[in-house]
Order: structure tokens, then sequence, then C-alpha cells
């Protein structure tokens, strides 16, 4: 497979488990004071976020290691467009 299509699809591959892992705390965060148990609904959802990050970063490396440096750029990026904007801070700066 050529270089850069590897690079290009670990870019999209990171951003989509970045988009998951921040859209699931979110979605955690915000439910948390409805549900009867928020202990267990938090810890929960940070087991299957973090679990489908890491399965997502070694299928990642299966491919390759320009691969998962690519997907932990995407991953980083998307982190990066994805925090503020879920936290309704357009544009915010990270200090």
């Amino acid at each position: 497979m050529p270089m850069l299509t590897i690079i290009s699809v670990g870019l999209a591959w990171g951003g989509l488990l970045a988009l998951f892992h921040f859209g699931g705390l979110w979605l955690s965060l915000a439910l948390t004071p409805r549900v009867a148990r928020p202990t267990l609904w938090f810890y929960g959802g940070l087991l299957v976020r973090y679990g489908v990050t890491l399965v997502g970063m070694w299928l990642a490396l299966k491919v390759g290691p320009m691969a998962v440096m690519a997907a932990c750029a995407g991953f980083y990026l998307m982190r990066m467009v994805v925090v503020p904007r879920l936290a309704g801070i357009q544009g915010a700066r990270w200090k």
C-alpha cells in the first residue's frame, strides 16, 4: 500500500477514534445526573471509551508504525477541534 494512503487512512482513523472518545465523554458527563447509578454509568462509559480507543490503535499498529503514528496525530488534531466545540468554547486555546 502506498505510504500516502497509509498516512491518510491513519489520520482519518485517529480522527474517528477521537470523535468517538470525546463524544462519548461528553455524553457520559451530560447524562450522569439523570441516571439512577451515576458511578456505574461514568466508569462503564470510561471502560468502553478506552477499550474502543485501545483496540482501534492496536488495529492501526497491525498496519504498521506509520499508520499508528498517523492515527495518534489524527487523534490529537481531532481533540483540538472537538473538545472546545463540545465545551461550547469556540476557538479556545489550551494553556
